[in-house]
């Protein structure tokens, strides 16, 4: 703290007056602060952007007896009935309790989510699992990050097939939802 306090108040006040002795020396001084700045941002922008993390093999990836891609048939419907269809702008939704499915205009699947009910990935993961177990299937090549309502998102990304699986927990140990989409 007593650093952070040195660098963002005593270094760039020191180079003020040093400026007039050496413009280079009070210059470097008085920078000092922006550049710590523009470093954490940087670190953030890395740490919270897909496009710096590596890929994760989600090709054949699922969620319950969803895949994405993957033609909508009411077949698969069966454990999830009833389900609320609504139709959006750029295909259709559907949703029962805690599941959410989307469509796009010629009925394939672009996005899943589940919480609460009992749905499988295809490698095995189920909501109520620890995140310990959800690295252990996917690796370590994530990103994180937090949002209001929702928790703690661990990302992976499929670059080849342009897939995203989000894994959401509320208490940073157990999920508690899970999203499979295409970005």
């Amino acid at each position: 703290m007593i650093l952070l306090l040195c660098l963002i108040i005593f270094l760039p006040l020191t180079g003020y007056f040093v400026y007039s002795h050496s413009k280079l020396a009070g210059t470097v001084l008085m920078s000092v602060p922006a550049v710590f700045v523009l470093f954490l941002g940087g670190w953030w922008v890395v740490s919270v952007n897909h496009h710096f993390v590596s890929s994760t093999n989600l090709e054949n990836e699922s969620l319950g007896p969803f895949q994405l891609q993957e033609s909508l048939t009411e077949e698969k419907f069966v454990d999830f009935a009833p389900l609320e269809k609504r139709e959006q702008d750029d295909g259709y939704s559907y949703s029962a309790e805690d599941f959410f499915l989307k469509t796009d205009k010629e009925n394939n699947i672009v996005s899943l989510s589940a919480g609460r009910l009992p749905v499988e990935t295809s490698s095995g993961l189920n909501t109520g699992d620890t995140l310990k177990k959800a690295r252990l299937i996917y690796g370590d090549k994530y990103y994180t990050y937090r949002e209001m309502g929702l928790g703690q998102a661990s990302v992976y990304i499929d670059r080849d097939q342009r897939y995203k699986l989000t894994i959401w927990s509320t208490d940073d140990t157990t999920v508690s939802n899970m999203w499979l989409s295409r970005y």
